[in-house]
């Protein structure tokens, strides 16, 4: 029964003008993306080869990763400068970028396309699975034919999430296919592992929105109402309540910027100069310098001690309070995923802040010698997993079986006439 119903909502889906519309203005967008995407990794590119430091360099900044023409994230600021210096770390304000232009506008990368498009797209499919039904009277007819509600319900759950996944599935592939075989993008079995994943997470967010739609199918009598209703949902899922986290994390973990933070440990190593100058004179001895190195490292230490549980508060919190949507959930996964997300970037200020350790007293001048050269390999796909991916697909999975659940529950109760 279930595979009959599925068969008829794909055939009608399939055969309407809003499945040729959508899967047009899908074709495009990701075409467009891939265009944009692109683009805008050549010109990081071409900047970091202009720019990047020498090995064995007191400067450190990272190669821009193929990954972000799918999900941008974080990139463009993990690609700053970082500056080591005895007085602490000192990162580039300015966002590396040579083409100034996408700075301008939202770029539609597939985290893009996903998080917005493909949610909408989903309540479009589903909004009248049910009220549609209804008004043309076959609902009624569906069920004094023998059908289950159950059934009824799983069937055209599962023929109007396949109208959805499988259209974007081949077009994400072939979108993958052809990334992979542009001028420098280096492809691994690692490649197509988070194009895998990267996947399998954004079908998964379909079928949250597709569940969705149907549940808020089986609240109303009809199709505008329902319509209305999918919209206003949303827009507060993939919007407001993102956005919304985001500023009440900042009042919550109540953290200084990080702008505040860097000044004041200039002002601490300025005040240290200061004193040893009033102290002992400008006599330039090794003795002073090393007493200077040493009180400056240790008010740049107090200071970041103090500084970083409030930072990473704020991050747990911000991750917590985006964890109440969908959209932020995948997009948390697939940034994450891409090596561009919140996990890379406290990875590769840890990886910075070791290094700096490691190497202080030769960045100092205390000692002479050469720097090792720094190296910084992106988190292998097993880390990202363990590390809190696993838990937003979990929390993703939590919002289906809701809607699910409460999509059973609306239509055991609807009434069919």
């Amino acid at each position: 029964m279930i595979r009959i119903i599925a068969k008829k909502e794909i055939l009608e889906q399939v055969s309407s003008y809003r499945f040729a519309i959508l899967s047009g203005m899908l074709l495009l967008i990701i075409g467009v993306s891939i265009f944009v995407s692109y683009g805008d990794f050549l010109a990081r590119s071409e900047n970091y080869t202009l720019n990047h430091p020498e090995p064995h360099s007191s400067n450190i900044m990272i190669r821009p990763t193929p990954f972000s023409l799918f999900a941008k994230g974080m990139d463009t600021f993990l690609g700053r400068m970082y500056y080591l210096k005895y007085s602490g770390i000192e990162v580039q304000g300015a966002e590396q970028s040579v083409d100034r232009l996408f700075s301008l506008f939202t770029q539609p990368d597939m985290l893009f396309i996903v998080r917005v498009l493909l949610s909408l797209i989903a309540l479009l499919f589903t909004f009248d699975a049910i009220t549609g039904e209804k008004e043309m009277g076959t609902l009624r007819l569906a069920a004094i034919a023998g059908g289950e509600r159950m059934s009824l319900l799983a069937g055209k759950l599962t023929g109007r999430v396949l109208v959805v996944v499988i259209p974007f599935s081949f077009l994400f592939v072939a979108g993958a296919l052809v990334v992979s075989l542009l001028a420098g993008i280096q492809v691994s079995a690692d490649y197509w592992i988070r194009m895998a994943a990267f996947l399998a997470a954004a079908d998964e967010y379909i079928v949250v929105f597709c569940a969705i739609g149907i549940f808020l199918s089986t609240m109303v009598h009809r199709s505008s109402s329902a319509l209305a209703l999918c919209l206003g949902v949303w827009v507060t899922f993939v919007f407001i309540v993102p956005e919304s986290g985001m500023l009440l994390a900042r009042v919550v973990s109540d953290v200084p910027p990080g702008e505040r933070v860097e000044m004041q440990g200039r002002l601490a190593t300025i005040r240290g100069i200061y004193e040893k100058i009033q102290r002992e004179g400008d006599n330039g001895s090794p003795e002073g310098w090393r007493r200077l190195v040493a009180e400056a490292r240790m008010a740049n230490s107090q200071l970041i001690d103090s500084y970083a549980p409030k930072l990473e508060r704020h991050v747990d919190i911000t991750k917590d309070f985006e964890r109440c949507s969908p959209a932020g959930c995948v997009t948390m996964v697939l940034t994450d995923l891409m090596g561009t997300g919140l996990f890379e970037e406290r990875r590769f200020k840890n990886s910075v802040s070791s290094f700096f350790e490691r190497n202080y007293d030769i960045i100092s001048e205390v000692k002479n010698g050469e720097l090792e050269e720094y190296r910084y390999p992106r988190a292998p796909v097993d880390e990202i997993f363990t590390s809190g991916a696993l838990t937003d697909l979990f929390i993703l999975a939590c919002f289906g079986l809701l809607f699910v659940g409460g999509a059973l529950y609306g239509f055991y109760r609807y009434d069919l006439r």
